[in-house]
């Protein structure tokens, strides 16, 4: 890396040239999640920069902040920082869930096309078709940095 900050390659030439590595050793996954993981990025700029700095073995005298102070303890938060392994980790827990919700939603659609229509206005009247509310709820109340990874994967 270049030690002229305007010389430096900005994060979105980092992601793009870790995608092509990751591209390289087949670890698809992550790439077909490429939206997911950079948007995470681009929301989390200051931890992945010390990401990068960390994986880089950029000497801590050179990990400078936005204000131009050192940072003289490297990296503040090591629990921010994720590997490639925790994102990879998140997205097939996140596919695995959406992929059974969407399951939940095809299965009644065709549970519901052998059951009879009903012609009747129900404009007062609450219908709906059952779908477990509950893991749909769970997946949407949690905070990302609290996603549990179940253990049968």
């Amino acid at each position: 890396m270049n030690s002229d900050p305007e010389k430096r390659p900005n994060s979105i030439e980092i992601i793009t040239k870790l995608h092509e590595w990751l591209k390289i050793i087949g670890n698809m996954k992550i790439i077909e999640n490429r939206k997911i993981i950079e948007n995470k990025i681009i929301k989390s700029k200051s931890r992945i920069k010390k990401l990068f700095l960390k994986l880089l073995d950029i000497a801590e005298s050179d990990i400078k902040n936005e204000s131009g102070i050192e940072n003289k303890s490297g990296i503040e938060h090591e629990n921010d920082i994720k590997s490639a392994c925790d994102i990879k980790n998140e997205s097939i827990v996140e596919n695995e869930g959406e992929n059974r919700i969407r399951k939940q939603f095809l299965e009644n659609d065709e549970i519901s096309k052998t059951l009879p229509m009903i012609t009747e206005k129900l404009n007062d009247t609450y219908t709906s078709k059952r779908y477990n509310i509950s893991e749909i709820r769970r997946k949407f109340s949690k905070i990302a940095s609290y996603i549990e990874i179940p253990n049968d994967i």
